[in-house]
């Protein structure tokens, strides 16, 4: 998949991911990807006391902080946290005006999301390459932030991880965020009901390599 480019291709400074990458900064992007979603594998997901833990570092069983329907804050169980393991992964690198470390995750994930030409406070979730500069994302205060800058990276051999919490989202990078990806969030979310219960009664490590392999299925498929 291409991406717009409205400036120069330029070597990327942060010292984030261990390998040597290159950025484009765009205006937007509208061009729909189908790729496996998830988040970059150093992502900071925020617990349920408030402090940050590095999602290589998260494990199952851990609390953390989530964003329920009704608009609050509350903690919530991780269920399971799928990881994949990819020689190249193109990122998305979302920078927001409250000066946060910039949201690295795939073009096809989910984040809770604001249009820029939207008056009224309407949050839904949107794929990252629907998102552009000028919209709002929302920190884990429920505040809405603009976005100022979109980048697009490509790292090579990389851990890519989603954590999955029975409410379907997750804080990360002070960024509200869907556990879900390649299809619509309300969607994915209906759809892994069974198993979101099944894991709020036992972990089956079986069971979750064969749902890592169902959504690697899903994720080429084009709807």
């Amino acid at each position: 998949m291409i991406y717009p480019v409205t400036t120069t291709t330029t070597t990327e400074p942060t010292t984030i991911p261990p390998t040597t990458t290159t950025t484009t900064t765009m205006e937007s992007s509208t061009e729909k990807s189908y790729e496996l979603g998830c988040f970059f594998d150093k992502t900071n997901i925020t617990l349920a006391d408030g402090s940050m833990r590095s999602l290589h570092l998260l494990t199952t069983g851990d609390e953390v902080l989530v964003h329920l329907s009704s608009g609050k804050i509350e903690k919530s169980r991780v269920l399971t946290i799928f990881h994949h393991q990819r020689s190249t992964v193109r990122f998305l690198e979302i920078y927001t005006t409250n000066k946060q470390e910039p949201l690295r995750l795939t073009p096809s994930h989910s984040i809770l999301t604001k249009k820029k030409d939207q008056k009224q406070t309407f949050a839904h979730y949107s794929f990252a390459y629907d998102i552009a500069i000028g919209d709002f994302v929302f920190s884990s205060e429920l505040i809405p932030v603009q976005v100022i800058n979109i980048k697009e990276i490509l790292l090579y051999d990389q851990t890519i991880s989603t954590p999955l919490t029975f409410e379907g989202n997750i804080i990360v990078n002070n960024l509200v965020a869907s556990c879900y990806a390649t299809y619509r969030h309300t969607f994915m979310h209906m759809l892994t009901l069974p198993l979101r219960y099944w894991y709020q009664i036992e972990m089956f490590s079986r069971f979750n390599y064969f749902i890592v392999h169902l959504i690697e299925l899903y994720s080429k498929i084009s709807v």
